[in-house]
């Protein structure tokens, strides 16, 4: 079946919002039940099992109600899920191409980055040895230092910013990478151990507890994070990961 065939067996927006359904006897059963249990004295054994009564046959009626429900609604929840897996499965097949090509794109990234961080590390000791060469020209070594310490700290700069930038394709694209971070646990209850007594020592770093005992993933993620910045990598129970993610848009 076609999409142009499924389109006109299904309601337009327009007739739903004019469409309602006549539940009058329901609602006039369930108010005098309602005035019945508000009249109602529960005084002995007889008045308390009518009480018993009245809730039970309003559990009938809803039970009634439901099976109306369902008998209009099966045929539609039938059709939305069939849509929802038919769209679904071909969304997953587009999903794949991101899921092929990726892998090959960040690859190559991390091997430009590396060549154009050694051009630039060349490029830097360029610079070291040119302010070297006028630092030597300078008569007093406070002098010296300022020319040094402003050359060393462009080239580390030179250095950091080395490697690939932004592309824009040809089709609006925009590309990019950013870091991902993510927490492994191989074993809970060693990690939240070994984290405690990471608390303990003074080692906050802004850890949340009660998003790591429910596993809550932004949590997880933000440690992780938190972690990499402050040269830990790992502890007992636990890897903090550090990846590179492209970003397209």
């Amino acid at each position: 079946m076609t999409n142009t065939q499924i389109i006109p067996l299904l309601p337009s927006a327009e007739s739903v919002e004019g469409m309602s359904i006549d539940l009058t006897k329901y609602s006039e059963a369930a108010k005098d039940m309602v005035e019945q249990a508000g009249r109602a004295e529960i005084v002995d054994a007889e008045s308390y099992a009518t009480g018993g009564d009245l809730i039970k046959i309003a559990a009938a009626q809803v039970k009634k109600l439901d099976a109306e429900r369902t008998q209009l609604s099966g045929p539609f929840h039938s059709m939305w899920k069939f849509i929802n897996a038919q769209y679904g499965t071909t969304k997953t097949e587009f999903g794949d191409v991101r899921k092929t090509i990726e892998p090959k794109m960040l690859a190559w990234k991390k091997a430009e980055d590396e060549k154009l961080r050694v051009i630039a590390a060349a490029e830097a000791k360029r610079l070291e040895d040119e302010a070297l060469a006028r630092a030597a020209l300078e008569k007093t070594e406070e002098a010296q230092d300022e020319v040094m310490e402003v050359a060393a700290a462009a080239s580390d700069q030179y250095v950091a910013k080395a490697g690939v930038e932004k592309q824009y394709g040809n089709f609006g694209s925009t590309t990019s990478t950013a870091k991902k971070y993510t927490t492994e646990i191989d074993n809970f209850v060693d990690f939240l151990r070994a984290l405690v007594k990471h608390v303990d020592d003074g080692n906050k770093r802004g850890i949340d507890l009660q998003a790591l005992i429910t596993l809550n993933k932004g949590g997880l993620n933000k440690l992780a994070k938190d972690m990499r910045a402050a040269g830990v990598k790992k502890m007992p129970g636990a890897k903090f990961l550090e990846e590179d993610s492209l970003r397209v848009r």
